[in-house]
């Protein structure tokens, strides 16, 4: 069996060995080795006996869109239904018509570069196109995992880099307005709102909400599932990180939930029925066995916004319960852990203009301790500003 080492650059080489004629084509296994050229030698001596054991199959790799289908299918598992249904709709409408038919062992960065520039020319948002770039980049990645290609070439790709703008959230006086206009029109959606600033729970989150969900004794209310909505059928499936997290609830929630609950038994009592084994926190139906739906929240809160002349939409209360906990010094990792976010970054990242409010108090508390009353306000008014204090140097 044959096999080449070629030099790539500085110390990068790609090492191949040839696997016959397919279509009147040389089929050949390749993979890019970082090392000395002897290191590059030693990996080809593995890549051959690989592929003469059958480890690296010999045969055509398929095309992208082979490729394509059989990730989404190996993912599908550990993926909430929302998030796959956005992937195959990204895949089947974007990707698929533009380099599906591509073979995969010759897909190259620049067609990668070529499709992104032409999303980017049909209208598609530099975020958008990010994330066809990340569909992609991950398909690719299980490429290479799987023996099917030596490089990942989403990996010399250039997606459009994008301005990530300052999340806005709604403030206290507004949120407080908010729910006290919708206890008298709406308590249902009263309660989702109160929820939603306290919790900082996604909607699909608190519409999942059960009354099993709340602990009473130990004050928490358990987040493990989310409710979505897919061709008209609700359906209950995995948070987001498909992970649990149980976040404090303070006495006035606690009230408030008591509150709710007592309402909602009442309301079931007026009509004559019961309720249900373990009806849902966010009900309207009498028994409390249908749940609201996550869409219907949010054109609800929309039109009790406009109402009252409150700009933003649902999410908004997660921006507030995370701004609020972020400038109330709560440190990051809690802030994280009580939104559901995956990982502390995502939040650094998304709540940074909170995290610079803090700074500068900061700022002004070490300021104010380490030089104390002698640059008070008066004097930096002075035309000419008293020289800093010397410091004894240690000795």
């Amino acid at each position: 069996m044959r096999g080449v080492v070629e030099q790539r650059g500085d110390k990068r080489w790609r090492v191949r060995v040839f696997v016959g004629r397919e279509g009147g084509h040389t089929r050949w296994v390749s993979r890019t080795i970082t090392g000395t050229k002897r290191q590059a030698q030693v990996a080809l001596a593995k890549l051959v006996t690989e592929v003469e054991t059958g480890q690296v199959a010999k045969s055509h790799a398929g095309s992208v869109a082979d490729l394509l289908d059989r990730w989404l299918d190996d993912i599908t598992p550990t993926r909430t239904a929302y998030t796959m249904r956005e992937h195959r709709r990204s895949v089947e409408r974007d990707i698929k018509p533009a380099i599906g038919a591509v073979p995969l062992d010759r897909l190259s960065a620049r067609d990668l570069d070529q499709l992104y520039r032409e999303l980017l020319g049909r209208g598609l948002s530099p975020a958008s196109v990010r994330r066809h770039h990340s569909i992609l980049h991950a398909a690719l990645d299980r490429a290479v995992k799987w023996g099917m290609v030596g490089s990942n070439p989403a990996d010399r790709a250039t997606p459009p880099g994008i301005t990530r703008s300052t999340v806005t959230a709604p403030s206290v006086k507004e949120v407080q307005r908010l729910i006290g206009s919708a206890e008298a029109l709406d308590p249902v959606l009263a309660a989702a709102i109160a929820l939603g600033a306290v919790t900082g729970a996604r909607r699909g989150e608190l519409c999942a909400l059960r009354w099993s969900d709340v602990d009473w004794e130990k004050r928490t209310l358990g987040i493990d599932r989310s409710l979505t909505v897919l061709d008209r059928v609700a359906k209950e499936g995995q948070t987001k990180t498909h992970s649990r997290r149980d976040i404090s609830i303070d006495e006035t929630l606690a009230a408030f939930l008591s509150h709710r609950q007592a309402e909602q038994r009442k309301n079931a009592n007026k009509v004559g029925t019961a309720l249900v084994d373990n009806p849902y926190l966010l009900s309207r139906s009498a028994d409390g066995s249908v749940p609201c739906l996550p869409d219907g929240l949010t054109a609800g809160y929309a039109r009790l916004a406009m109402g009252l002349g409150i700009p933003g939409h649902f999410h908004g209360l997660r921006h507030f319960a995370a701004t609020v906990a972020i400038g109330s010094g709560a440190d990051v990792r809690t802030v994280s852990g009580r939104l559901g976010h995956a990982d502390p970054s995502v939040t650094l990242r998304v709540y940074a203009h909170a995290l610079e409010a803090r700074d500068r108090e900061l700022a002004g508390i070490l300021g104010s301790t380490v030089f104390g009353p002698m640059y008070g306000s008066s004097e930096l008014d002075q035309a000419d500003p008293p020289a800093p204090p010397q410091l004894e140097r240690a000795r």
